[in-house]
């Protein structure tokens, strides 16, 4: 078993976490057996969407409250998170992951990530920990690897036609953007990195979606050392 650490960005996939890919992940790593504390920064959200409308609400939500939603109450701030109590990182999707842990939304490629954000990744990758990202969390990599130092780091949001303002970004960033399938897992093994497109592909199912999070779990397994990689 081993000690995973789930980041959220909130409930709902308009301005939070993408439920079916949080919900999928913790079903995916339950079935590995593995033990998943939940976290969150614990800050305002960038907005606030009503999901039935698409239209813009003008109340304030806070990131760590909507996000204990989606963990059933069980969650801490992220800031909490220490990377020397958890053998790798993940994190779901959603518009969340682009508002809330960079704020790619309204910054593009000038985003930088969010202080709690920055220092749980640069402390993962310093460790040489893996993580994983779905949909457009994998922005998190991208930058994480930026400011790291790092280049050639290979990471996906799936195909172009829906993810190229985001392959766009991981590329000025000195990234290198990996062409996947909605379930197919882009493995980068010197950087660490596991990244899969899940909801990044619009028409995709619930079944793909979480057919996503175990292909994303069994290659983290794999860079874990808990499984022996595929033939």
């Amino acid at each position: 078993m081993k000690r995973i650490a789930l980041i959220l960005s909130g409930c709902g996939v308009y301005d939070g976490t993408e439920i079916t890919e949080a919900a999928g992940l913790l079903i995916a790593l339950s079935q590995s057996g593995h033990q998943v504390k939940c976290f969150a920064p614990d800050r305002p959200q960038s907005d606030v969407v009503d999901h039935a409308t698409g239209d813009k609400d003008d109340t304030r939500r806070n990131i760590l409250a909507e996000s204990a939603r989606i963990a059933r109450g069980t969650i801490e701030p992220l800031e909490a998170l220490r990377e020397a109590a958890f053998d790798a990182v993940a994190f779901p999707g959603g518009f969340g992951a682009a508002k809330n842990l960079l704020p790619f939304a309204s910054d593009g490629q000038a985003a930088r990530l969010a202080p709690d954000v920055a220092a749980v990744a640069r402390d993962f990758i310093a460790a040489g920990k893996p993580l994983l990202a779905l949909c457009a969390a994998p922005l998190v990599l991208g930058a994480a690897a930026r400011d790291a130092g790092i280049l050639g780091a290979r990471i996906t949001f799936g195909h172009l036609a829906e993810g190229k303002d985001l392959a766009d970004a991981i590329e000025a960033w000195g990234q290198v953007h990996v062409e996947k399938a909605v379930d197919e897992p882009c493995v980068d093994t010197v950087n660490r990195f596991v990244s899969v497109p899940a909801y990044m592909y619009g028409a995709a199912t619930p079944a793909q979606v979480f057919s996503a999070c175990q292909a994303g779990v069994t290659a983290l397994d794999e860079l874990l050392g808990t499984t022996e990689p595929a033939a």
